[in-house]
């Protein structure tokens, strides 16, 4: 899981022939914006992020994401510019897109059925939209101008992996995470206006998927087990206007694991498969297993239903399920606050 200019060769999901690891190339642009009142602005930038969409190809990238509202940056009131699905933001990424045959991760404010909403739309190679994503926890301001929040947490699937967004404020809020995390989510792309700082990490250790961060200052790669890849940060004065394209190398066959009830099972995997049959990495401090199968043509998750093993997400689901189940079977607890089991929240 290293930053890399070099493509892999083509790994797909079902066919055997191919070894597991599965990388894909991440590419992230963190662009300086232009003046709110720069005479064609929305126009250059457009033709500015058609641009990297062009770097990212040439990074050999297969996939390119740009921060929130990518498209009127600095906006006093973003939702004023909001734009329908097949307004010119959309089009002409998708346009890139297509060309470049790649996928491009593009946020804006988008107009629909007469509500607005804060969107990162994903862009499949072929510039046809695979799916959007609506912030589910806009902030006061955006609320306060009308910004409608999201309710569902998408995954898509991609050529190269399963794909989930979310958007700045979202990472306050672990139903966001906890969405995601459920519908399987392998990388979690988060446009923002802020770093992420160790959110991402507890995030990415949390729910078992990887993250790329990107905002106008940074972009930030963290894997599975919340280890900062690379973090590069814009040059607070860019003669040239424009920022280089941040790409990393990222293996999403590789899962995380807990020691408990999986130590027996991975020896078991080791004597059917041999002694290099998987890569493993022990985190003593953290608790935590890192791994990815190296048997020719199975992924992690093919081993991990084989041997019976259990990803760290699945694991913490099952004790969360055990203890409902323990507290229920029990007489119902009532706290200082007086609250019951049943109003707790999903969290129990």
């Amino acid at each position: 899981m290293i930053a890399s200019r070099a493509r892999p060769a083509p790994c797909p999901f079902t066919d055997r022939s191919h070894p597991m690891s599965r990388f894909a190339n991440i590419s992230l642009v963190n662009f300086p914006t232009l003046p709110p009142d720069e005479p064609g602005r929305l126009q250059k930038t457009l033709d500015r992020m058609c641009a990297y969409v062009a770097d990212a190809a040439q990074e050999q990238s297969d996939i390119v994401a740009f921060p929130e509202i990518c498209n009127c940056l600095d906006t006093a009131d973003p939702s004023d510019v909001a734009e329908p699905l097949d307004g010119p933001t959309v089009t002409a990424l998708s346009q890139a897109a297509r060309q470049h045959e790649l996928y491009v991760v593009c946020p804006l404010v988008v107009s629909e059925d007469g509500r607005r909403y804060n969107c990162a739309v994903l862009i499949g190679r072929k510039g046809e939209i695979v799916g959007v994503y609506r912030k589910n926890f806009p902030t006061h301001g955006e609320l306060a101008d009308g910004i409608t929040p999201g309710i569902e947490t998408p995954v898509f699937e991609t050529d190269f992996g399963r794909v989930g967004l979310c958007i700045c404020f979202d990472l306050n809020y672990w139903e966001v995470g906890s969405g995601l995390c459920q519908n399987r989510a392998e990388l979690v792309i988060w446009p923002s206006m802020w770093a992420g700082g160790r959110m991402l990490s507890k995030w990415a250790m949390e729910f078992g998927f990887n993250m790329a961060a990107v905002w106008k200052e940074q972009s930030t790669f963290v894997d599975v087990a919340g280890r900062e890849i690379l973090a590069v940060k814009r040059e607070a004065r860019d003669r040239t206007g424009r920022s280089p394209v941040v790409t990393a190398r990222i293996d999403l066959d590789r899962r995380l694991l807990h020691p408990d009830y999986n130590l027996e099972n991975l020896k078991a995997l080791f004597k059917r498969h041999g002694p290099t049959a998987a890569f493993t990495q022990w985190l003593k401090q953290d608790c935590h297993l890192v791994f990815g199968s190296q048997v020719p043509g199975v992924s992690s998750d093919q081993l991990i239903e084989e041997f019976g093993l259990e990803t760290m997400r699945d694991y913490l689901a099952r004790v969360r399920r055990d203890r409902k189940a323990a507290l229920a079977a029990a007489a119902e607890p009532v706290y200082a606050n007086g609250q019951t089991l049943a109003q707790d929240g999903e969290r129990i």
